[in-house]
């Protein structure tokens, strides 16, 4: 224990002026506890080691009532938040040996799930018993440790400079995966859930739309909910133009023709249920159609249907 002749003024304490020989004693405990302790008994331990060094080292007020004197009530009284700065300091300075493999791998978890690290770090002080007591006003506050371990658990997430894959890789996996399944069984999370359902509630709305409406407020919340479901139903169901190319030219069709028919015959190509090769002479024929106008237009269009039609090579590129 710290010695009772080793008290220091107040203004000096609130400065950092202790005595070394205080500190050495304060270290030298709180190492034989995280050699011996762990988990929530750890937490107590040391947290009670820490208040011990602020109240022996801070003189007490002497209008401090008696029955605040014992068991830190002293907490809650006169200079609270000085002592609460020594205390929440020295915890500070050891808040590494608390995190353990079971707190970084439950912040893995977290961040497969989309939660952003304070979140996280949230759930981890209210689910952890050893995380929950270091939150407690007498020892680290819920604000003050809850940024300590943002700063120093942000990193477990893929991306991240520091990221151990070989460590957490396969956790990460695993729960993202989870995580995309509970997220896919959820009801009406599907776009085509979503279009089925605003189908349903745009027909619903058209059919009272024409029973007789008895009011004029009633036909324009009705039209302005068909209006806001038919708008929100054509985003869901539209059909991105740019990857349906609708308005290629003719001398643009034939080259994805031929690069199709080319692909098809390459080597090794696997077959599509044993009819690539009657695929590959549509796709020729088909090809050839598409350029004899163009041919005519030459005056070749005979010369050049004999010659690739009877060709084995197929179409030429």
């Amino acid at each position: 224990m710290v010695r009772q002749n080793s008290k220091i003024s107040f203004k000096d304490a609130l400065q950092g002026y202790f005595p070394e020989s205080d500190i050495a004693e304060l270290d030298s405990d709180l190492k034989g506890m995280f050699e011996t302790l762990s988990g929530h008994e750890l937490a107590e331990a040391v947290i009670e080691r820490v208040q011990r060094y602020a109240k022996d080292t801070i003189p007490e007020d002497e209008d401090t009532p008696e029955y605040m004197r014992d068991d830190f009530g002293w907490l809650k009284g006169y200079g609270t938040d000085e002592f609460k700065e020594i205390i929440r300091d020295e915890l500070r300075r050891y808040i590494s040996g608390f995190i353990a493999d079971e707190h970084r791998e439950f912040i893995v978890r977290c961040h497969a799930r989309g939660i952003s690290t304070s979140d996280a770090v949230w759930e981890l002080m209210t689910a952890d018993k050893t995380m929950n007591r270091l939150a407690q006003e007498d020892a680290m506050g819920g604000a003050a440790l809850g940024a300590l371990l943002v700063h120093r658990l942000a990193y477990l997430k893929p991306g991240s400079a520091r990221w151990p894959e070989k460590k957490y890789g396969s956790v990460w996996r695993e729960e993202r995966e989870r995580y995309k399944q509970a997220v896919r069984d959820i009801p009406f999370t599907s776009q085509v859930e979503q279009v089925a359902l605003l189908a349903k509630l745009a027909g619903r709305i058209n059919h009272e739309l024409e029973r007789e409406v008895d009011s004029v407020k009633d036909l324009q919340i009705l039209t302005h909910s068909l209006v806001k479901t038919m708008e929100s139903l054509r985003k869901l169901s539209a059909v991105d133009e740019q990857q349906i190319p609708v308005n290629l030219s003719a001398p643009q069709l034939v080259g994805v023709l031929e690069r199709l028919t080319l692909a098809l015959k390459a080597p090794g190509q696997t077959a599509i249920e044993g009819e690539t090769a009657a695929l590959v002479g549509v796709l020729e024929r088909l090809t050839l159609a598409l350029k004899a106008p163009e041919q005519q237009a030459n005056g070749t269009e005979s010369q050049a249907l004999s010659g690739e039609v009877g060709s084995d090579g197929g179409a030429q590129a």
